[in-house]
């Protein structure tokens, strides 16, 4: 399965069209490259001067060149925040004077408190669409800012590497012409999709211009990048086709997340920012991890959020959020995650043991010996215990034995009855009286033993799959493949206590929510994310 890389905001799924078919001319590379000729082709495109433009080694070296020009002249920096992470790292490397405007409401850049911030000789950066947010400030917003800027003698280094995307159908806005003191960051990284070879430019007046001209290398990209550069602009038409289809991916899944109550930012950029309570960051980030999906998870100061950059195909993306945000099917296991079997079948387990071999066998054997997987059923791992004491007793004598002590026979009470259910009324009443999803119970116990679980619990499930009506149990996913093609739902999650039940789960494609005070077998075995009870799957749902 390849990967499908959404976290860095490159072009996520291929190498652009126009450029799969394309030779590179190798016969120059004796040469030191000159980038003139991309910077006049450049110029003639955005219908500027040649002296207007200054090609770099991606965007990242235009952000080191303002952060040099500001070191040399001691100029302070203004960023407002949430911002790209390269700002801050740059100010942690250059030391500069450096003033971080705390974001407004909902994560959106504070306008207000960036004019009354500026004076004269500072350099404002601005991001639009932001990073990582995706938020797009107006035109008039932008203007307002601006003039600001200029009315204090402010500079303004205007960062619009994701530009494209939030106007695929829009003629190009060349602030720089209006406002001689600003300069305008662009890329060949993100819509022309050529990350890796490392291409920005700078827009802005010549005097502007020719002071971050000086600073840079005078070879700074290869001759090899320049060659792919010129291919993207000879194939403007199909860059913007691609932006095209990037906004229409971006409303779709923008309004699916809405629909669905999370919290996503509005953006306008080729990526969208979310936040999730940390349970449910922690299942989509495992969940995509097991399906070979990269998101963006940690973001100074951003904690709760995640960031996915939109591929060009979005159905795979779509296939797994709605497995995160929408199961079809809420299966369950019985023993461990409805009921608390420790009175009951653990004591069966111990006591059916020192009366057959006469040994003790304690908590802690069960639990290490369960937590090994190959043992769902309670009957195969008492007689596994006594094999590892030596003892080979009939698994018939087992059977019987354990049984006797759990129902009780001869005037005994079984142990049974000191079963309790882990399920509270007000879970039981929204994990299984909701309509949003079929529920279903999977279990290792005999029948009669599920139905007696069933009625204890006062649920009535869709579904009930006991030990009897499977050829094999768990972890094979026998029975939960059996609850997917009866209900004719494919996505299921599936909420079990054993390493056995993260392992069917996975082998059925589902969602695996361990249950457990232990979660680190859990997830060794498959899980996506494991609670300490099962009352708690309400906040997932």
């Amino acid at each position: 399965m390849n990967e499908l890389k959404l976290d860095f905001n490159e072009r996520a799924d291929s190498i652009p069209d126009w450029l799969s078919h394309q030779q590179l001319d190798l016969s120059q590379l004796w040469l030191y490259p000159d980038r003139k000729p991309i910077e006049s082709a450049l110029a003639q495109d955005l219908n500027l001067e040649t002296h207007n433009i200054l090609l770099t080694n991606g965007g990242d070296e235009s952000i080191e060149l303002l952060f040099k020009l500001c070191k040399l002249q001691q100029q302070r920096m203004v960023v407002p925040e949430p911002c790209f992470s390269q700002y801050t790292h740059g100010q942690n490397i250059w030391q500069l004077e450096a003033e971080f405007i705390p974001a407004g409401p909902q994560l959106t850049i504070d306008q207000a408190a960036i004019v009354q911030q500026i004076k004269a000789n500072d350099w404002l950066v601005l991001t639009r669409p932001n990073n990582p947010t995706g938020e797009y400030i107006s035109d008039a917003a932008l203007r307002s800012l601006l003039t600001a800027a200029q009315n204090n003698n402010t500079w303004v280094f205007l960062d619009e590497a994701y530009i494209e995307f939030a106007n695929p159908n829009k003629a190009w806005h060349n602030w720089s012409e209006e406002f001689p003191n600003v300069v305008i960051l662009r890329s060949f990284s993100k819509a022309f999709g050529l990350a890796g070879a490392r291409l920005g430019y700078l827009v802005g007046q010549p005097e502007l211009i020719e002071q971050f001209r000086r600073l840079a290398m005078p070879f700074n990209v290869s001759q090899l990048n320049l060659q792919i550069a010129s291919l993207g602009l000879q194939n403007l038409t199909e860059v913007h086709d691609y932006c095209s289809r990037i906004e229409n991916n971006r409303n779709q899944v923008y309004q699916y997340l809405q629909q669905l109550g999370v919290a996503v930012c509005e953006s306008r950029a080729n990526f969208l920012l979310m936040r999730l309570s940390p349970k449910s960051k922690t299942l989509l980030t495992r969940l995509c991890e097991s399906r070979r999906i990269r998101i963006k998870t940690q973001m100074p100061g951003l904690e709760d959020y995640v960031r996915i950059t939109l591929p060009d195909r979005i159905e795979k993306l779509m296939s797994v959020l709605k497995l995160a945000f929408e199961p079809q099917v809420l299966a369950f296991d019985m023993d461990g995650v409805l009921i608390d079997t420790s009175a009951s079948y653990d004591q069966c387990i111990s006591q059916t043991v020192e009366l057959l071999t006469g040994h003790n066998v304690s908590l802690q054997d069960i639990t290490v010996l369960r937590a090994a997987g190959g043992f769902n059923n309670d009957w195969d791992l008492t007689h596994q215990l006594m094999r590892n004491l030596g003892q080979d007793i009939e698994l018939d004598q087992v059977v019987q034995t354990f049984q006797s002590l759990y129902h009780g026979e001869d005037g005994n009470t079984g142990l049974k009855l000191s079963e309790t259910n882990l399920l509270t009324e007000q879970g039981r009443k929204y994990l299984f009286e909701q309509e949003s999803a079929v529920r279903a119970v999977v279990t290792g116990r005999p029948r009669t033993e599920a139905q007696d679980g069933i009625a204890q619990l006062n649920i009535q499930p869709h579904y009930v799959v006991s030990a009897d009506d499977v050829k094999q149990q768990k972890p094979d996913p026998e029975g939960l493949l059996s609850v997917l093609e009866k209900s004719g739902k494919n996505r299921m999650w599936f909420c079990g206590d054993t390493v056995d039940d993260m392992q069917a789960g996975t082998a059925a494609g589902c969602v695996c929510i361990g249950i457990g005070a232990e979660p680190q077998h859990l997830y060794a075995a498959g899980a996506h994310l494991v609670l300490e009870n099962i009352n708690q799957l309400e906040e997932l749902i």
